[in-house]
């Protein structure tokens, strides 16, 4: 029974096979061009023409060549990119470490705000052009701060970030001199964070500020920003004796 099905189902292939001339095939890949595009398995199973196979014919050989060696440089840059990423990425993980132990070793709250804030400390760690502290003041007034925390009106942050954000990245810009002072001129991109010092204090901001207009942008992973801006809360809320928050 088995065998006969086989016997029958092999002789409808030979008869659409012989009902199927090569202009068909041809027609119906005229007709339906991404065929090929979208079948890579297709393609590797042809055979391959000669190099010389006539003036109007189609040389396989040369596409199928051409396609691989588009492949093999598209391989290549994404292996050149991912090889770029991981490096830079070691780079900034090397460079908040050094700047977690220097804000660990602050002696004072002072100390910890000066470092934070002055360009030959955090700043030149993190290879940017600036660094700043802001804090929201309940009198609506802004500017310079206390110590040289740099002071925001209520709701500043929200203003700054959007309302709930905890962080925001930006390529292309110019500095605030709201945030950065007389360095603003400078300041091409720049990350802003959250900090959360605690339920009996407003929420303040970390502000870095890069030469480049693409040091920070929108596509840039956030993590040790988000670990820098913690350990900088933590140092401040010790060192001001807040509750966490």
């Amino acid at each position: 029974m088995s065998q006969q099905n086989d016997i029958t189902g092999a002789k409808r292939i030979d008869e659409a096979e012989a009902s199927l001339s090569a202009e068909d095939v041809k027609t119906y890949l005229r007709q339906h061009p991404e065929l090929l595009a979208n079948d890579p398995d297709l393609i590797s199973a042809l055979v391959p023409p000669s190099q010389s196979t006539g003036r109007n014919v189609l040389d396989m050989q040369h596409f199928m060549i051409g396609r691989l060696q588009n492949q093999v440089r598209m391989l290549r840059d994404i292996q050149s990119d991912l090889l770029e990423a991981t490096s830079l990425n070691s780079i900034a993980r090397e460079q908040v470490h050094a700047a977690t132990l220097r804000l660990l070793d602050a002696r004072s709250f002072e100390h910890l705000i000066e470092y934070v804030t002055a360009p030959d400390g955090l700043a030149r760690v993190l290879g940017i052009r600036a660094s700043a502290v802001c804090i929201e003041t309940a009198n609506g007034v802004s500017g310079i701060g206390i110590r040289g925390v740099r002071v925001l009106e209520p709701g500043g942050v929200d203003r700054i970030l959007g309302f709930g954000e905890r962080c925001r990245l930006a390529s292309h810009v110019r500095g605030s001199r709201g945030l950065y002072g007389n360095l603003a001129e400078d300041v091409h991109s720049e990350a802003l964070v959250r900090l959360d010092f605690s339920p009996a204090s407003p929420p303040g901001l970390l502000a870095l500020g890069g030469f480049d207009p693409e040091q920070f942008h929108p596509d840039q992973a956030v993590d040790l920003l988000e670990f820098l801006a913690n350990v900088v809360v933590r140092g401040v809320r010790q060192w001001l004796d807040l509750p966490p928050a």
